[in-house]
């Protein structure tokens, strides 16, 4: 988890999917791409409020597949500046290859 200068937060990892994680062809399933952004939204949130939150919304845009055995993927999510018990998070399952955007999400946390 990383503090940005513009009081942002970042959190970033690698998915490494596995067979068990198939939609179908291949390619990972969409309630499991969703999962994944949510986690690593979340924990940006959580560090941008310094407190445990819940996901108040999560709206996932599927811009590509994402094959199974391209992997693993870098997730990036950035929070904004907090807002009194709220939080917005954008987030994105990113080929490593060349950063493109195979599925992104636009959310918000809350804290309780």
């Amino acid at each position: 988890m990383v503090e940005g200068s513009d009081g942002t937060w970042l959190a970033e990892g690698l998915f490494h999917p596995l067979p068990e994680h198939r939609g179908k062809r291949g390619w990972l399933h969409g309630g499991l791409a969703a999962t994944v952004l949510d986690h690593v939204c979340a924990r940006a949130a959580s560090a941008a409020l310094g407190q445990p939150v819940v996901t108040g919304r999560l709206d996932t845009r599927y811009r590509e597949p994402v094959l199974l055995a391209a992997g693993p993927y870098r997730v990036v999510a950035e929070a904004e500046r907090p807002r009194s018990k709220t939080v917005r998070v954008t987030g994105a399952i990113e080929r490593r290859v060349d950063g493109r955007v195979l599925v992104e999400t636009r959310s918000l946390f809350v804290a309780f």
